[in-house]
């Protein structure tokens, strides 16, 4: 289904569900209907050969009526208009039973969106089987030359979506979007590496590079020699950045500072960060395009949430703003930290004494959120670093500790950023290098 008969299918449920509900004798109920497209195709492999390879392809049409306080929203993948009346006479049920809800902010009206860039590649929403499977056989070629074990799982994808409602919204958008990880472990066991990335378009992935990579970090890990835990100068790479800046940025709501339930209570405008530290969102950048509104059809503009190292905005809810007279700020959905100068990663390497160069976290789980102070493992590579210099690998660690801290005694990032692998939103980070990094207890993890 294309995006004009997703436009035209979200037109027709809005038309059957405003009848449904006028002869219900509910002539002012509040109707909002989204529908999506998600198509995905992906092919997995390890152990140096192709093991699965799999698609989908579905459209779903939710439903949300509002009856003053009261509201309920449900959903079906049937796009027939019987199906469709079902849908809203049971969200109209639905609503009916449901008890008041005292935050309930009415549907956004209609929207002005910024012109945003394409973020829709034709060629990656195509992309064949066989495109995918050369993919897996370039990663197992090079695994097999390298004589290590090779896994990995590559999917591209596009979801199309439109939003309609009684307030009079419109809005639609289709973005494509590829994923590819990669690991590569030694033969004995004892050396893992890992590379992975997330994109738009197909040219903007050169998955030969990222096996190599990973290839290459698997085979210098291997026999890694252990070291005391302690406080570590380290040199994160930007997947183990934009794992910790996720724990960060979730923080990061205005209603949870005000109600002094948030690390960020009464810190607005507070200096918290190294001077180079910016974090901001922009759906107008082609680094990061993305849909120019949110899922409550609100319009996004850029934004700014660290600027030069103070905080400088949190997110505001529509129900926050109206109750304390601020903004809404949208929830966007794609994130930038940048504001470094160095050339590359060496660069921050040659310029570190003594320290660790990290791969990436693994299995990251929040410790104290008034701290934000979280847990996890290194894994896929961890080196130690020697006068400028990776002189060899080390066993993995526990780590604890909060980004917050890692960005105030960060003292270099790369001018470059990378589009990180992640599970909600599009994140570009740099690598950077920071001190005092707890490395709490070592790990038996590969």
């Amino acid at each position: 289904m294309s995006q004009p008969k997703l436009d035209e299918l979200a037109n027709r449920a809005l038309s059957i569900a405003t009848d449904i509900a006028k002869k219900d004798g509910q002539p002012k109920a509040e109707i909002k209907v989204d529908v999506v497209r998600n198509a995905s195709a992906n092919v997995r492999f390890a152990r140096n050969e192709v093991t699965t390879s799999g698609s989908s392809d579905e459209v779903t049409i939710s439903l949300y009526i509002a009856l003053g306080q009261k509201h309920a929203s449900t959903s079906i993948n049937q796009a027939d208009d019987s199906s469709i009346r079902a849908l809203a006479m049971r969200a109209l049920q639905m609503a009916k039973l449901s008890p008041d809800d005292p935050e309930h902010m009415p549907l956004v009206g209609a929207q002005t969106y910024a012109k945003t860039p394409s973020a829709y590649d034709e060629a990656t929403a195509t992309m064949a089987p066989g495109d995918r499977a050369a993919i897996a056989a370039r990663a197992i070629k090079q695994g097999d030359a390298a004589k290590v074990q090779i896994a990995g799982f590559f999917e591209r994808g596009f979801e199309m979506k439109a939003i309609r409602s009684s307030s009079g919204l419109t809005a639609s958008h289709e973005e494509s979007s590829l994923h590819y990880t990669v690991t590569a472990r030694t033969d004995d066991g004892t050396g893992s590496g890992w590379a992975g990335r997330e994109a738009s378009k197909t040219s903007e992935l050169d998955d030969e590079a990222l096996a190599k990579t990973a290839i290459d970090k698997g085979v210098k890990s291997a026999k890694p020699k252990p070291l005391a835990p302690g406080k570590y100068t380290v040199i994160l790479e930007p997947q183990a950045v934009g794992e910790m800046l996720h724990f960060m940025v979730g923080q990061m709501d205005q209603r949870t500072a005000d109600e002094g339930r948030s690390f960020f209570a009464k810190k607005a405008g507070e200096k918290l960060f190294a001077d180079m530290v910016t974090l901001k969102s922009d759906p107008t950048d082609p680094l990061t395009p993305g849909a120019p509104f949110d899922p409550e059809g609100l319009a996004l503009k850029p934004h700014v949430w660290i600027e030069n190292g103070k905080v400088k905005d949190l997110y505001v809810s529509r129900y926050w703003g109206q109750k304390t007279n601020k903004p809404p700020t949208g929830s966007h959905a794609s994130y930038v930290l940048a504001g470094g100068t160095a050339a590359s990663i060496d660069e921050l390497v040659k310029g570190t004494k003594r320290g660790l160069l990290v791969t990436r976290f693994w299995y990251n789980r929040m410790l104290e959120p008034q701290t934000i102070m979280i847990t996890g493992l290194t894994r896929d590579g961890i080196f130690l670093v020697e006068n400028g210099k990776v002189t060899g690998p080390v066993a993995n660690f526990r780590y604890n500790e909060s980004p917050v801290n890692v960005l105030k005694r960060v003292d270099a990032m790369t001018k470059e950023t990378w589009r990180v692998i992640s599970y909600g939103g599009h994140w570009r980070v740099p690598a950077l290098r920071t001190h005092e990094f707890t490395m709490a207890s070592p790990s038996a993890a590969v």
